[in-house]
């Protein structure tokens, strides 16, 4: 018979290169050793929605390196401002998998605002004036307040409203400071003569949510794509390759949609 060798936890040896035992002090290990321990099991036992959000960015990727020579010099800022989406994306959802979930909406948000602002600007080019130099001129200001910051559904998000409520789904939850964005990460014991609080920085208690919650960042990455082609889409649709690369992710997500149901006996969040 074949001896089974039992499973331990991983070491510092196992997670920590030799220069990172050196240099992090002591105080800081166990949270730094914590996060990318998180960031292991993560994709160890959710390896379909990672390969998924793998897909869907080497697709985001590609799309850029076309888009990257333009003739149409109004696409150049929205252009960098949806790179920087990707960006901010690509640090949110690893902060995700690391179990820091507050975190990773706080810079999801900022990603879908990025995208947003890529959006508009290259509907009415004739904001980019009043956008670059709303620091200069108090007539730049104000449109830029009226066109960026005010009534955002009408204006800010016009055409994105499955954007639009997944910013303010991700504000609530990371970027503004309130009960629901807070209180996951305290645990509080009362007795009858004080009570203790401990402040835990990652971590999740319910795997079901954990696993919605990584999803839905996929799905909203998948909008933030669209809106990289949709803007290229003349250049964009010509790459047969790339054509290829966004059906076969379009049939993962289906079926990481489906396993999801499966294994948690929930329906999963879903974007149209």
């Amino acid at each position: 018979m074949d001896s089974q060798v039992p499973i331990r936890d991983p070491t510092e040896n196992d997670l920590l290169v030799e220069f990172e035992r050196q240099h992090i002090p002591g105080h800081y290990k166990p949270f730094y050793i914590l996060k990318r321990h998180n960031l292991f099991v993560t994709i160890q036992q959710f390896p379909y929605i990672w390969n998924c959000f793998m897909r869907l960015d080497k697709i985001a990727l590609r799309e850029f390196e076309v888009m990257q020579r333009l003739r149409d010099l109004y696409l150049v800022l929205p252009m960098v401002l949806l790179m920087n989406a990707q960006a901010k994306v690509r640090f949110a959802f690893e902060l995700a998998c690391s179990t820091a979930v507050p975190e990773a909406h706080s810079i999801l948000r900022d990603a879908i605002e990025s995208a947003a602002h890529g959006h508009r600007l290259a509907s009415d080019p004739q904001l980019l004036k009043p956008w670059l130099e709303k620091n200069d001129s108090e007539a730049a200001k104000k449109v830029f307040g009226k066109e960026f910051e005010y009534e955002k559904a009408a204006r800010l998000f016009d055409g994105l409203p499955e954007l639009h409520r997944l910013w303010k789904q991700f504000s609530e939850f990371g970027s503004h400071i309130n009960i629901n964005s807070i209180l996951s990460r305290f645990e509080i014991n009362q007795t009858a003569a004080d009570m203790e609080y401990r402040l835990n920085y990652t971590g999740v208690s319910d795997a079901k949510l954990f696993v919605m919650a990584l999803f839905e960042m996929v799905l909203a990455f998948g909008k933030i794509e669209n809106v990289i082609f949709k803007l290229g889409k003349d250049r964009l649709q010509l790459d047969h390759e790339l054509t290829t690369m966004r059906a076969r992710y379009e049939a993962e997500r289906e079926a990481v949609q489906q396993r999801i149901i499966r294994s948690f006996r929930v329906q999963p969040p879903s974007i149209p």
